[in-house]
């Protein structure tokens, strides 16, 4: 390499250093949970319900912007903890409906940070409530009525726990900064290589497309029912999770949204994922006649076997869209969104199978490892279950997959009404894995090619 090319690639991971340390810096402001806690000591069992205003709500308090947690243990102090909004203003404490002598202390919110709330610094308002005394952080409150509350302004509060740091998040940031830096270098350094690789497959893929019609042929000619069976095995799948998930599991609506609906959107992408990743790793393998022939692109072999599994999930798309209008949910602009997600999902598994295609031809043992990643990866998708049920580190965890990104996608785009820009942080981390993963698939496959015939 060239020295003007090492400084090239240089001058390029500085930028992208500095700019990921930036946006990983605001991606943990906005994603930080906002969380209000206090204690609690009264003699009354009791709900004790949270209410807040937010910049994009504003105006009257209301129930659905509140929290509900039930006080449990009379005569003993109990933790109360609320999650709020991150643009939260203001916020209303409401403290049971009985008469009572009622013990607070502890009050803190948490963001970034963790800051205790004062009552001097604040300018409470209160209603149905003498505040007895303020000692020690502790305020003593007597209930007169039927409607106790207890409203703060939160924004100077807001202001203190998005900033601060801890060890943890500067560590976490640096580390990610520095494997973006890495990641854009060695994408621009093949990005070449990557064109020259793409570019034949978008000139012949009229010769994809009809081997892909082909193939989806010739996968079910010898069975009865042929083609059909494509559409049969995913079917009964999807009623057989929806009846253990809703019937056995009991699983309620998700976000207002019944079960059926909300599932459908995570599992169905799943589907064709699962089914194009599995085949186009396989691709050279069964197409071994043809990666014998120098003269024939082979690179074309796994888009053949993503265009293959592309027609059925074609059909499950229209499926969604016919349960969705048996419940009353009808197509909206926001569900045009789901060709940019296809989009995604193909451009992902081409990426992904580039890379495992290539290996699997000398590592043999790598079908049954992609075989058990995908049946791990079906549960640690938030595909049955919500991802809101974990706590923040496990949630991020999660968040890594980039399927997540997908399946997230569909239900914005048919049931959450998220525009994918809204998700700018997500977007920005697929398309770097997938890039990623695309140009380390791009240099094995180079670098194997020569062999392949060879081991077939």
């Amino acid at each position: 390499m060239s020295l003007f090319k090492r400084i090239v690639l240089l001058f390029v991971a500085v930028i992208a250093f500095v700019g990921s340390f930036h946006l990983i810096d605001n991606y943990q402001k906005d994603s930080a949970r906002v969380s209000l806690s206090f204690e609690v000591n009264a003699p009354n069992e009791d709900d004790y319900q949270v209410f807040f205003l937010t910049v994009a709500e504003g105006g009257e308090w209301n129930e659905a912007q509140s929290k509900h947690l039930i006080y449990d243990k009379p005569g003993q102090w109990k933790k109360m903890s609320y999650e709020l909004p991150n643009n939260t203003l203001k916020v209303r404490i409401d403290l049971g409906t009985q008469k009572a002598d009622i013990s607070i202390r502890n009050v803190q919110a948490k963001a970034i940070s963790t800051q205790p709330v004062k009552a001097e610094d604040l300018n409470i308002k209160t209603n149905e409530v003498k505040i007895a005394q303020n000692q020690n952080q502790s305020l003593h409150i007597e209930s007169i009525g039927g409607d106790p509350y207890i409203a703060f302004n939160f924004t100077p509060i807001a202001s203190t726990i998005f900033e601060g740091f801890s060890t943890l998040h500067i560590v976490g940031n640096l580390l990610g900064s520095v494997l973006i830096a890495v990641l854009t270098a060695f994408i621009v350094r093949h990005l070449k290589k990557s064109l020259e690789l793409i570019k034949p497959i978008y000139q012949s893929r009229n010769l994809a497309l009809n081997l892909a019609k082909n193939d989806f042929k010739t996968k079910f000619a010898s069975s009865y029912l042929g083609v059909v069976w494509g559409f049969i095995t995913p079917l009964l799948t999807i009623v057989t999770y929806w009846f253990v998930f809703q019937v056995g599991l009991r699983s309620g609506d998700v976000a207002e949204v019944p079960f059926i609906l909300w599932f459908i959107a995570g599992i169905i992408p799943w589907f064709f994922f699962s089914e194009a990743f599995s085949g186009a790793t396989n691709a050279f393998i069964e197409y071994s006649y043809l990666v014998k022939k120098v003269v024939f692109r082979i690179e074309l072999l796994p888009f053949v076997k993503i265009g293959s599994a592309l027609f059925v999930h074609l059909f499950f798309i229209l499926f969604i869209f016919i349960v969705y209008g048996v419940y009353g949910y009808y197509p909206t602009v926001y569900t045009v969104q789901i060709l940019y997600y296809l989009i995604c999902t193909i451009f992902l598994v081409f990426s992904m199978s580039l890379l495992s295609a290539s290996l699997v031809l000398f590592f043999k043992d790598l079908n049954q490892i992609i075989g058990i990643v995908l049946q791990m990866g079906f549960w640690f998708t938030p595909i049955g279950w919500p991802v809101t049920m974990l706590n923040d580190f496990w949630a991020f965890i999660f968040k890594l997959n980039p399927m997540f990104y997908i399946v997230q996608g569909f239900r914005d785009s048919l049931i959450d009404h998220v525009i994918f820009y809204e998700r700018p942080y997500e977007m920005l981390y697929f398309w770097l894995f997938c890039f990623s993963v695309l140009t380390l698939g791009v240099v094995t496959f180079k670098k194997l090619k020569s062999h392949f015939s060879d081991v077939l």
